[in-house]
């Protein structure tokens, strides 16, 4: 549907003169009106309202020339604020103008019948039988738009002589908006054009490129030590601030010792009363009674003793653990740890190299392509966009995983090749695929989608 704007009062060149001192003072001022409109949009609704005072007429259309092809479609009817392009009077006017088009009359005003023209129901129905065609004439002479008038009567010669006229000035008036090109054409092209363009567009999509994708990237410790709880309880301090250098057997993690120090006391009681035990079967060996039966009991329970003694000593002693390597200690803060309860395996830090590093690539699904080792992969950093980092491909996973931010992807680990960003680092990472035509290329994606949607 195309919409027009309220029409805003003509202006006035100079007193409005009264219809009785004549039509030829009426038409010149009409005409003034023509020239002083300041849109295209604006011309076109004053002449299909506003002729009326020129020249009767039940009802007018104004036809402009198709940017593609030659037919004409309708900007403005008398009376009507809007036009429906899929009216179906609308579509059957435009139709009858592209015979008139077809029979190269459309340059020359033309008094016809509409159904003599076509056979056409929504005109059979139209009560206004005599039409008139009066083109719009640009530089050349050729009609670029045109004025359809629909009568009950066939106009008569004065009529015309006065329509031609408004033509004439309208036609003037609307190339003066526009430029002196009132109609943007988009030229035909021929069939020669057609098929070279045919073949240039397919040497354009068989042309080769390299699949890419595009994912988050983070960098990360190839191989980092976790250092985490060796048992239940509680932390009571980590030893090094976060991202700190520490040596190898430095302390890093304390927990509270006050459960295993007291299962060592109590081990270290059991294991007494074992060994006093023991001592006394074996002294009653010697004497005549049923003592001796019982020296394989009390050795047994014996060596569980000893067993649960080595477990607490083993476990106060876990209580304090120490770096196996030297590296950086990684961990959010300490506030965040000291004092919070943690079960056994819980992750507290990490001890990394920042030599050793790697890059984390969570290619989500919808951009799974066929990736190998080796392949070139290319990484702009957040904090240097500017310039990239080259990595090459070292692994892909088989099996996708819900990310942070709820997107399903694969995990891709990529070596970056020269300098080693630093551990914890963000950024985008370009992953290059195999080679393929560039048509495949565009349109794997929507193929893919449309293949999921249609389930085949």
């Amino acid at each position: 549907m195309t919409s027009r704007p309220e029409p805003r009062a003509a202006p006035q060149i100079h007193r409005a003169i009264p219809p009785d001192q004549g039509s030829l003072a009426a038409l010149l001022q009409f005409e003034a009106e023509l020239r002083r409109w300041p849109t295209v949009a604006e011309l076109v609704y004053h002449i299909a309202n506003e002729t009326r005072r020129i020249i009767s007429y039940d009802q007018m259309f104004v036809l402009r020339r198709a940017r593609i092809g030659d037919g004409f479609q309708v900007l403005a009817a008398s009376s009507v604020a809007t036009v429906d392009r899929n009216a179906p009077l609308i579509q059957a006017i435009e139709r009858t103008i592209a015979i008139l088009a077809a029979d190269g009359a459309i340059d020359q005003p033309r008094d016809f019948d509409a159904s003599a023209l076509h056979d056409d129901a929504a005109l059979a129905d139209y009560p206004f039988g005599a039409w008139r065609w009066q083109p719009l004439p640009d530089a050349d002479g050729s009609a670029f738009a045109g004025l359809l008038i629909a009568r009950a009567e066939p106009m008569r010669e004065g009529e015309a002589i006065r329509i031609e006229r408004i033509g004439e000035t309208a036609g003037h008036a609307w190339r003066a908006l526009t430029g002196g090109v009132p109609v943007r054409r988009i030229r035909k092209m021929t069939v020669r054009e057609r098929r070279g363009l045919a073949v240039l567009l397919a040497g354009i999509m068989l042309f080769p490129v390299q699949m890419t994708a595009l994912a988050p990237v983070e960098v990360v410790s190839a191989r980092p030590f976790v250092v985490a709880a060796p048992f239940s309880g509680v932390i009571e301090r980590i030893e090094v601030a976060p991202n700190a250098a520490v040596k190898a057997g430095q302390p890093v993690l304390t927990l509270d010792d006050t459960k295993v120090r007291n299962e060592l006391e109590q081990a270290t009681e059991k294991l007494e009363v074992a060994r006093a035990r023991v001592e006394r079967s074996t002294s009653a060996a010697f004497e005549p009674g049923d003592e001796t039966r019982d020296i394989t009991i009390t050795r047994a329970e014996l060596e569980v003793a000893q067993a649960d003694y080595a477990y607490a000593r083993d476990m106060l002693s876990r209580s304090r653990i120490v770096a196996p390597r030297a590296g950086i200690a990684l961990y959010s803060d300490r506030r965040d740890w000291e004092g919070r309860a943690v079960n056994v395996g819980d992750p507290v830090l990490q001890i990394v190299d920042p030599r050793d590093v790697e890059l984390r690539i969570d290619l989500p699904t919808k951009e799974q392509m066929e990736l190998a080792p080796g392949n070139r992969v290319r990484v702009w950093l957040d904090a240097q966009p500017l310039w990239s980092i080259d990595a090459r491909l070292e692994n892909v996973s088989y099996q996708s995983r819900q990310t942070a931010s709820g997107v399903l992807a694969f995990t891709v680990t990529a070596k970056p090749l020269g300098s080693k960003p630093r551990i914890g680092s963000r950024g985008t990472a370009k992953v290059y695929g195999r080679w393929a035509p560039l048509g495949y290329a565009l349109l794997r994606r929507p193929i893919a989608s449309l293949r999921q949607y249609l389930g085949l």
